[in-house]
């Protein structure tokens, strides 16, 4: 049994995607983080902050998570982080103050202003070794397994004549 063990946990460590994926995340995403560092914004700050610039509109913090892919109690804490810095600020709240529309502020742009020439320092390192035609890659790969039906989305009921 030992010896199924460790070939199959060799087979995981040597092919596993997900592994890989990890790893290059954790790396790229900590170039960035350092590179944006003095800017006292991180990653996920900025591209909140970008997203609203972008969408230009307030924004409820689950349709933030939803486009960039985080659980909203991520999101939740990063808009609690913005606002507290004056990045952000609540545009509409509902009646029973439950849902709220973000939006950025001056002080908001003039940061992702200031963490522009940090990100496009990294950007373009990353860019020089991986090749100008990786984001197009990466992007048709986040695509393709968007679009590639899990098993939890494809269950069907029990069929009830049993």
């Amino acid at each position: 049994m030992q010896h199924t063990d460790s070939r199959v946990a060799a087979m995981i460590a040597g092919e596993c995607l997900g592994s890989r994926v990890s790893r290059l995340h954790r790396l790229i995403a900590r170039r960035f983080e350092q590179a944006l560092a003095p800017t006292g914004l991180t990653l996920p700050q900025l591209e909140v902050l970008t997203s609203l610039i972008v969408i230009g509109e307030p924004q409820r913090p689950r349709s933030l998570a939803d486009l960039l892919g985080v659980e909203r109690s991520t999101m939740s804490r990063n808009l609690d982080a913005l606002e507290g810095a004056g990045l952000v600020a609540v545009a509409a709240r509902s009646p029973t103050g439950r849902a709220m529309r973000f939006v950025i502020t001056d002080k908001g742009r003039n940061a992702e202003r200031q963490a522009e020439q940090a990100w496009r320092t990294v950007q373009d390192e990353l860019l020089a070794n991986l090749g100008k035609d990786a984001p197009g890659t990466i992007d048709s790969w986040l695509e393709q397994i968007a679009s590639t039906p899990t098993p939890e989305t494809t269950k069907r009921a029990p069929d009830e004549a049993g």
